[in-house]
């Protein structure tokens, strides 16, 4: 934990349904855990009694899913109307600071999409993508919120695709294969934030006011056959519906499989100045974040 490394490091408090790996104990490696299930109509209310009893300032909601799950009525539970529980607890308990996680997914991979997307641009998301559609609807409902209650500093971080050494998703594990399908005809520009870079965001927007969106993203972006090639991989082209059926059988989403695909089709690359400004510079670009990942990919093979 980043914050735990600091000089001087605040208490930090981990809320979820179920203890993180590591923490043990009531207090583990300075994290104190606390329970609480969003899905439940009445977590708002609980939600809110921790953050007076833990007397919380910054509040860093992330309880989004990293894939989508078949229980699409589930995942709207947790991440919309939970989402909306977080909110409500935030105005009850009087917390200063609200950082809400997101992604640049929301923008939605359109073949008329200009070549950078900044913060104003319309969140579009993915008619089939329920995960996405989820957080668009939360954006909405927060922007709503935010205009309610300006003495809240509310941070909204647009992180692309997440890779490095212990980044783990749909994202990652399908570029873990040796042979990567791809659809037939289509080699978009790719955009990548490290993960160190990506902490590094979160962990300046937990300790310094940003008020607003904010897109974190690396510098440059690498067409998807570079990155596959710089990767030593081999890519398979396949027409839309040899792609989806040999998809389908292996993917259990609930969604169909261009709900994926059409981001691997279409553009939706994020201009990040705003971001660089606010949090400064990424160490990583786009290339470099994808050599990280993939070196600690092969290395994995000799651990």
């Amino acid at each position: 934990m980043r914050l735990l490394e600091l000089p001087e490091p605040p208490r930090v408090v981990g809320i979820d349904l179920h203890r993180a790996r590591g923490l043990a104990g009531p207090v583990a490696g300075g994290v104190r855990f606390r329970r609480l299930d969003l899905t439940d109509p009445r977590s708002d209310a609980a939600l809110a009694e921790i953050l007076v009893d833990e007397q919380v300032d910054a509040l860093v909601h992330l309880a989004f899913r990293s894939h989508p799950t078949p229980d699409v009525d589930y995942d709207h539970e947790l991440e919309t109307i939970g989402s909306l529980h977080v909110m409500h607890a935030c105005a009850s308990a009087k917390v200063e600071r609200l950082v809400f996680g997101s992604t640049t997914m929301l923008y939605g991979p359109r073949p008329n999409n200009p070549n950078f997307l900044d913060e104003e641009s319309p969140l579009n998301g993915h008619p089939d993508a329920h995960c996405v559609k989820n957080r668009v609807e939360a954006e909405g409902l927060l922007a709503e919120w935010t205009r309610r209650h300006p003495d809240v500093d509310v941070t909204v971080i647009r992180p692309c695709w997440v890779v490095g050494p212990t980044a783990r998703d749909p994202f990652t594990r399908y570029f873990e294969r040796t042979i990567v399908p791809v659809p037939l005809g289509y080699d978009p520009l790719v955009q990548l934030i490290h993960e160190d870079d990506a902490l590094n965001v979160y962990l300046r927007a937990v300790l310094e006011p940003h008020p607003g969106v904010f897109n974190a993203v690396g510098r440059g972006v690498l067409p998807l056959s570079t990155l596959l090639a710089l990767a030593g991989k081999r890519s398979l082209p396949l027409p839309a519906r040899l792609l989806n059926g040999l998809m389908q059988p292996a993917v259990r989403t609930g969604d169909p499989p261009d709900a994926f695909f059409d981001y691997l089709r279409y553009l939706w690359v994020a201009d990040g100045a705003r971001g660089w400004r606010a949090f400064g510079e990424p160490v990583y670009s786009t290339k470099e974040a994808w050599m990280s990942f993939i070196s600690s990919r092969h290395m994995r093979r000799y651990a």
